[in-house]
């Protein structure tokens, strides 16, 4: 493991001119700047610097103090013997160590470049990040939280009881235990944890009913007994927070990195778009992957049996891309929206989606969910099964309500 380590940390210097060589000076033991010496090669002060710098944080207590350092700079020493004894056994001569040596050079020069030309560039604002705050507002919203204790009876009658000898001064927890009908929540107590009012509820589920009746409770209250879903119910409600809004200061760094990332994106592909022209690329896989070319319903198949987000999009773009006129291309970008949204939480490219939807097939059905998602898929407490109930909660929107006779 650590000759594995050494290999790959002598690549990153090497390639990042971490070590500074020159000839073997006569005489010459101590000179200002220079840390360490492996027969003609040198290793500056600087480079141990620099490459203590880029030690995760558990690592950098090991070299803590002058006694540390003078220990890193031995580690140091022994990665360059190590190093040293490599060249002269030709191990750099040898086509696959060569090639993953081509390989680590290509990532380091790559991520420079990405950080000089492409992300170094973008400069997110003040005035951006304000914007994107008041422009999206319900994404800085915490929903209410509460925890609550429940008995449950399929009997009416039972429940009625349960609330007189509770005033009466039995704990609920113990009459749960002993005789709640919900074998979720019953072990502990009838304790169904935190939610959030209109969100999953532990030995609830999803109820509206259940909701209602107790997010008006105050903290210790009992309710009176009640009918839902599952039976009758009696709660008492043991926690309650507020609905609370991150500020702009809090939610600037946040801000910021959603932007930078957008931004960035943007500048990427404009800038692989100018290398293409600069120097033409072939990708001869996807030449004869072209020459069997899946058709549209293929492609569809394979999006809706995928489980990985980002490769079920890339079959969905694979059908906009291809295939622009087919019935199920509306449909394949609508998708790729849904995925971002609801997989990725990625809500940026979401609205980009459903904007070049609404924008490249005005006419489609699909146009009226698009709309909808862009504007609620973000909104504290809404609740998004599938496209088929954005399609239902969408249509339910469009039509207007009826007047009373």
């Amino acid at each position: 493991m650590f000759a594995k380590r050494a290999a790959i940390v002598v690549l990153v210097a090497a390639a990042t001119c971490g070590w500074s060589c020159g000839k073997k000076e006569e005489g010459i033991k101590v000179k200002s700047g220079l840390a360490a010496r492996v027969a003609d090669y040198k290793i500056t002060e600087e480079a141990v610097n620099r490459r203590f710098e880029e030690l995760p944080d558990m690592q950098r207590k090991s070299f803590k103090g002058p006694d540390g350092k003078a220990k890193f700079v031995d580690r140091l020493i022994e990665e360059h013997l190590l190093y040293r004894a490599a060249l002269d056994a030709k191990i750099d001569h040898e086509d696959e160590v060569s090639d993953r040596m081509r390989w680590a050079t290509i990532n380091i020069l790559v991520a420079e470049y990405f950080s000089r030309n492409i992300g170094g560039k973008v400069k997110v604002g003040d005035a951006e990040i304000e914007k994107y705050y008041q422009e999206h507002r319900d994404e800085f919203r915490q929903p209410p939280v509460m925890r609550a204790q429940y008995l449950l009876s399929s009997d009416s009658l039972k429940a009625v009881s349960w609330r007189k000898r509770i005033l009466a001064g039995e704990k609920l927890t113990d009459l749960a235990v002993k005789e709640s009908e919900d074998a979720a929540t019953a072990p502990g107590g009838g304790d169904v944890g935190h939610f959030n009012p209109g969100g999953y509820i532990k030995g609830v589920g999803q109820s509206e009913i259940f909701s209602k009746a107790v997010e008006n409770l105050e903290v210790g209250a009992l309710s009176d007994v009640f009918r839902f879903e599952r039976g009758y119910a009696i709660v008492r409600v043991s926690e309650k927070n507020p609905e609370k809004v991150q500020t702009l200061d809090d939610a600037r760094r946040t801000i910021s990195a959603k932007l930078h990332g957008a931004m960035s994106e943007e500048v990427y592909q404009r800038e692989i778009e100018r290398l293409k022209k600069k120097y033409p690329p072939e990708n001869y896989v996807r030449d004869r992957l072209e020459q069997t070319k899946r058709t549209a319903a293929e492609l569809w198949e394979m999006a809706q049996m995928e489980s990985d987000p980002r490769t079920r999009i890339q079959y969905y773009r694979d059908i906009v891309n291809q295939y622009p006129n087919e019935k199920n291309a509306p449909e394949a970008l609508f998708m790729i929206g849904f995925t971002y949204a609801e997989d990725l939480m990625d809500f940026v490219q979401a609205r980009r989606t459903f904007d070049e939807l609404i924008k490249k097939y005005p006419e489609s059905g699909i146009v009226e969910s698009a709309k909808w998602m862009s504007e609620n898929m973000d909104k504290p407490g809404v609740k998004i099964d599938s496209p088929a109930d954005v399609q239902r909660q969408a249509g339910e929107a469009a039509t207007p309500p009826k007047k009373g006779k």
